[in-house]
């Protein structure tokens, strides 16, 4: 499972800490289904003007599994009833150098005026089969499903109609995991949603605290009762009525708590076949992406390309040539604009800059050049 190397490829470089354009590029390039999604960042979908004003995905694949133990895959997907808002580079810098958290007070400030700003949620479904009719994999979560096949159906919406009385209370100490199910709701067999699943508890756990879902925020809107006991930071005792607070384990014939019943059949899916540890079979890493592209407007399209070549520029000539083989097999004037842009470009600087912004690397001297000097006080 790649996902932990794509979160460091990311990151910044760990010696000096800066974000760095060839680490990124370098990952990607050797993990051509990495494209789809490079294509969607460089663009203006990888800069939202607000929160607002965004869409949300799922990203991973679940199942829904109804009372006589029948199952679907499932995707989700968030539209905002405020319509979708992109930025170019050179907005979005203008922007935050005013305001670096304009995406929050526009959030904030869109509540308090009773503009409460709305998503209508929808889900794909999908039957639990392997569907050897697709050209990807349905559990591979660098793909979209496409929406002619199995379409968005509307089953709920979200409204924020109150802004929080204590952020840190909140919004910090709020722990989401993607382990956390309601009955119905399952794990598919997504590898990156079960290594999630292990991973998002533990991380808060050691950010929040062992008992991270009694904070009020968290905690359940009805009684829990348990056997789960003990931790730091522990303040709710949460027996059940009558239960005899000597017996914290099951089964117990001496007043202690009882399996609750399972509603509705168990899901048993048949599995045949041997285990085995390799990568997905049916990968078709860049069609999607070559059918983002064709979707984009010309500005769109014309954004994507600089910013690409803004950044691949000051990377090596392998990584440049994978990019641009990628870019080719998903569209020719994709990859055609992306290898006149490179062959273009001069290599005069240094990847070290925040992705998509190459004119960063100038601010350090910029920054002596425009300081005023100072006597010490």
């Amino acid at each position: 499972m790649k996902f932990p190397d794509m979160i460091h490829a990311f990151r910044p470089d760990p010696v000096t800490n800066l974000q760095d354009s060839q680490r990124f590029f370098d990952f990607c390039a050797n993990s051509p289904e990495t494209f789809h999604m490079v294509t969607f960042m460089y663009s203006p979908w990888g800069i939202p003007a607000n929160y607002r004003m965004m869409q949300g995905s799922g990203v991973n694949t679940y199942k829904w599994v109804n009372s006589q133990g029948e199952a679907v895959l499932v995707k989700y997907h968030w539209e905002p009833k405020q319509g979708i808002k992109n930025l170019t580079v050179e907005e979005a810098n203008k922007i935050q150098a005013t305001n670096f958290s304009h995406a929050t007070q526009d959030l904030y400030e869109a509540i308090e005026r009773g503009d409460y700003p709305e998503w209508e949620l929808f889900v794909q479904i999908m039957s639990d089969e392997e569907h050897p009719e697709l050209d990807f994999d349905p559990l591979d979560d660098t793909k979209l499903w496409p929406e002619d096949q199995f379409p968005w159906l509307p089953v709920g919406r979200m409204v924020l109609d109150k802004n929080p009385e204590n952020y840190f209370t909140e919004v910090e100490q709020a722990a989401f995991g993607t382990g956390v199910l309601v009955d119905g709701l399952d794990f598919s067999d997504d590898k990156m949603l079960q290594g999630r699943t292990f991973s998002y508890s533990d991380t808060q756990r050691y950010r929040v605290g062992a008992n991270y879902l009694q904070v009020p925020i968290n905690a359940a809107k009805r009684r829990v009762a348990t056997n789960q006991e003990g931790g730091q930071m522990r303040y709710e005792n949460d027996k059940a009525p009558g239960q005899n607070p000597h017996v914290n384990y099951e089964p117990s014939s001496l007043g202690g708590l009882k399996e609750a019943k399972q509603l509705g059949k168990e899901y048993t899916p048949k599995v045949e076949g041997k285990l085995v540890r390799e990568s997905i079979d049916r990968q078709s890493n860049t069609k999607q992406a070559g059918e983002t592209y064709r979707r984009f407007e010309d500005w769109e399209k014309d954004e994507l390309i600089k910013n690409l070549v803004g950044d691949l520029a000051e990377c090596e000539k392998d990584i440049q040539d994978k990019m641009m083989a990628l870019a080719e097999e998903a569209d020719e004037e994709y990859g055609r604009r992306l290898r006149e842009g490179l062959a273009n470009a001069k290599k005069d600087g240094s990847s070290r800059n925040p992705l998509g912004n190459k004119d960063a690397e100038k601010a350090p001297q910029q920054a002596i050049d425009k300081g005023k000097d100072a006597e010490p006080y």
